[in-house]
């Protein structure tokens, strides 16, 4: 044998030489090959002629690469299973993963970095060490967030450039992510459609519009907490938040009397139609005191959208966190946390001041 690749046609020849009245040993010594694959062509080809047998070949070969593509398949799916690909979504993940997959035998570093779309220079890349700064930023950034876990990226940028800290808030995102204290967005709400039926009345300084309702969770013993919220419209401090297992219409007015002598006395007050907002009393006092009632449409919380989004930050920041034991822990805890709220807390609609330092620099001064 001379060692010669024969093709589709040139083996068809042949075959068809041993049909036309040659012996398979003259075929064979004709073209100076062995036995072995003339049969071998023969039982492959058999009685094909040429166009058949080209046929075959075409359809061997595309037999061949699709078992080649599902053997890729195969091998990208067991390695994205092995490292489960939905948990190394970030790019720090994504080395790890690779360097996951790739002692196991599972592929090569190449193979995983394109089934997971990670170049191989990221993939190489060492990053340069933190300096000491850096690594007091990014600790700070780690420790604000710890102790404010339900508060955004941009909260806790305001609170880093309060202590004064130059920082992007998409390196204060970016560390967070990295850490894995990213909070869970809430659901997307589906916008109410049609016409507003909301009131005109909108605040426009302080004490303008003030709006006040009701909150209710239960201590850890199982009993009821009524609290009463107030709120200014305007500069969106937290007025007063009365704590109490009832409370009445008496009451309403006492805490309302309280707050205006602490802040002054506002034009108007928004509510709903609580039985303690139309008590008679509480009417009554207001025209006293030359102050306007507001009452929201019945079943249209939205009317009344500042303290609806008050109790919105104050469940999920204060309520939701704390384990109330009894009525006067639930007091000073509240307390507690309305003191931050109007001091400390930065507010996204008050270029992430808080609302006494909002009051202070945009308002009292001149």
């Amino acid at each position: 044998m001379n060692g010669k690749t024969h093709n589709t046609e040139e083996i068809i020849r042949i075959l068809r030489q041993a049909d036309g009245g040659k012996t398979a040993q003259s075929a064979c010594r004709a073209h100076n090959i062995s036995e072995q694959p003339f049969y071998r062509w023969k039982k492959k080809y058999g009685d094909m002629e040429l166009a058949d047998a080209k046929r075959l070949k075409a359809v061997e070969k595309e037999i061949a690469e699709l078992k080649k593509m599902l053997a890729e398949s195969m091998l990208e799916n067991r390695v994205l299973k092995e490292v489960n690909s939905k948990k190394w979504y970030a790019l720090r993940k994504k080395k790890s993963a690779v360097a996951h997959a790739v002692p196991q035998r599972l592929c090569s570093v190449r193979r995983a970095c394109t089934y997971l779309s990670l170049p191989r220079s990221t993939y190489r890349y060492i990053p340069k060490p933190l300096t000491d700064r850096r690594e007091q930023l990014y600790q700070r950034i780690i420790a604000l967030s710890w102790h404010h876990p339900r508060y955004g990226y941009r909260r806790i940028r305001a609170l880093l450039a309060r202590e004064g800290w130059t920082v992007s808030r998409k390196q204060v995102q970016r560390i967070r992510r990295r850490e894995g204290l990213k909070i869970r967005s809430k659901p997307k709400k589906i916008p109410r459609r049609g016409r507003s039926t909301g009131l005109p009345t909108k605040a426009t300084h302080r004490h303008h519009v003030w709006t006040w309702d009701f909150i209710f969770d239960r201590t850890d013993s199982g009993g009821t907490l009524k609290m009463m919220t107030l709120l200014d419209e305007y500069s969106r401090p937290s007025l007063a938040i009365q704590v109490e297992r009832q409370i009445t219409a008496a009451q309403v007015v006492g805490v309302l009397e309280q707050a205006m002598i602490q802040y002054g006395v506002p034009g108007y007050i928004r509510s709903d139609n609580g039985p303690e907002f139309i008590a008679a009393k509480v009417q009554q006092w207001l025209a006293n005191n030359q102050i306007k009632a507001i009452y929201i449409d019945p079943g249209s919380p939205w009317q009344n959208g500042y303290i609806e989004s008050f109790h919105s930050r104050f469940r999920d920041e204060c309520l939701s966190r704390e384990m109330l034991l009894n009525l006067r822990e639930a007091r000073v805890v509240i307390a507690d946390w309305r003191q931050h709220y109007n001091r400390e807390r930065p507010h996204s609609r008050l270029g992430y001041l808080s609302p006494e330092d909002y009051i202070q620099t945009k308002i009292l001064t001149p």
